[in-house]
């Protein structure tokens, strides 16, 4: 196995962008970038200056320099397939910002191809790359047998965060596509390779700067009598992040990504500085998450041990993901619950009912 830095190509280099390239710099003896891909030059040649890299506008071009010998694609999300593709292709390793594609069946293509080229296939569900979660599946063992998981990840976005979250049809799910995948990939990862066997989603609408849902209730049951629950909103002023599993030996609890305690105990916390206010955006330094997952996907590439997220399992999330966006659909009203109409004046008032005007009603009969 080669120990030299693994020889990188980013692509896309818009907003996200910085964070990965933080990780780059961070484990400067472990990566090393070598080219960067954007439709806008400038930005390529932005990201790539302080690196010493070569900057493009083509992926094609990157990707035939031998140099490069895996890609970080982070473009936006209808690309992720397409230049995923074209690295397998190129006999490149390649590490993918979620989704790994807009569908399961896309997913799942992407991740054979991977496996007949023989490379790695790895997706960014970077919430998986902390400590308190390394520590929880380290440690699974001790806590006895799961029966259930509870999670609540609850932020306050004002409104579109980009133009399009505005004009997303609501059969494509708001909420439910764009902010569940990083609550389903945690529950997925508890529940290892079973799929649940019901699922039940009531969803709703308070903002109305976009036609999707932005709060949401799921509910799924597994085999082997695990419960699954999961609260997301855009609503809340007071981010809340907390992660419940409930054991046989006890309760684990994972508060703000990065507080673990185990019958309130406390097992894992974060260095100094790392959580100045939980409660509100911007209150935790996420860099951590990016260079631990960008060193988990260098050791895979060198064939270590690692814990990345495979493109198997993203593609049975997308699968999840969607299952959830139809029971969303088929339980919640044709407007997400959008507050009542007012009430008219003029309207005759409801008759009032004595609760005791007709008896005590039927007396039930013992067994």
């Amino acid at each position: 196995m080669s120990e030299q830095p693994v020889g990188l190509c980013l692509v896309g280099c818009g907003r996200i962008s910085r964070a990965h390239l933080a990780a780059v710099q961070a484990l400067a003896g472990t990566v090393r970038l070598v080219a960067t891909v954007d439709r806008t030059l400038p930005a390529a040649q932005a990201a790539a200056a302080p690196f010493g890299a070569q900057a493009f506008d083509d992926l094609a071009t990157a990707l035939a320099l031998p140099e490069v010998e895996a890609v970080l694609i982070a473009s936006p999300n209808g690309l992720h397939a397409q230049q995923g593709l074209a690295a397998i292709a190129a006999g490149k390793h390649a590490l993918i910002e979620k989704p790994l594609a807009e569908s399961g069946a896309v997913a799942r293509q992407m991740a054979q191809a991977a496996d007949a080229a023989g490379v790695v296939l790895a997706v960014g569900h970077t919430f998986r790359q902390g400590p308190a979660f390394h520590y929880l599946t380290d440690h699974w063992a001790d806590f006895g047998t799961l029966r259930a998981v509870e999670v609540s990840s609850c932020v306050r976005w004002e409104g579109p965060q980009a133009p399009w979250w505005a004009t997303k049809p609501r059969e494509e799910g708001l909420i439910l596509s764009l902010f569940a995948p990083h609550s389903l990939d945690f529950v997925q990862l508890c529940m290892g390779a079973d799929d649940p066997i019901r699922v039940h989603v009531e969803a709703a609408r308070w903002q109305s700067g976009w036609q999707g849902e932005d709060e949401a209730m799921i509910i799924m049951a597994y085999p082997g009598r695990r419960l699954a629950s999961i609260h997301i909103s855009y609503n809340q002023p007071s981010i809340i992040d907390r992660k419940v599993l409930h054991f046989s030996n006890g309760v684990v609890e994972i508060e703000d990504g990065e507080f673990l305690r185990f019958n309130r105990e406390l097992l894992v916390q974060p260095e100094p500085g790392v959580v100045r206010d939980g409660r509100v955006m911007g209150g935790r330094s996420l860099g951590h998450y990016f260079t631990n997952q960008l060193a988990e996907f260098a050791a895979a590439v060198r064939g270590r041990p690692h814990r990345c997220v495979t493109g198997h399992d993203a593609a049975r999330t997308i699968d999840l993901m969607d299952r959830l966006i139809a029971s969303a659909r088929a339980n919640s009203a044709a407007d997400l619950i959008d507050p009542a109409p007012p009430v008219d004046p003029n309207a005759a008032a409801a008759p009032v009912v004595d609760p005791n005007a007709f008896g005590p009603g039927p007396v039930e009969e013992k067994a």
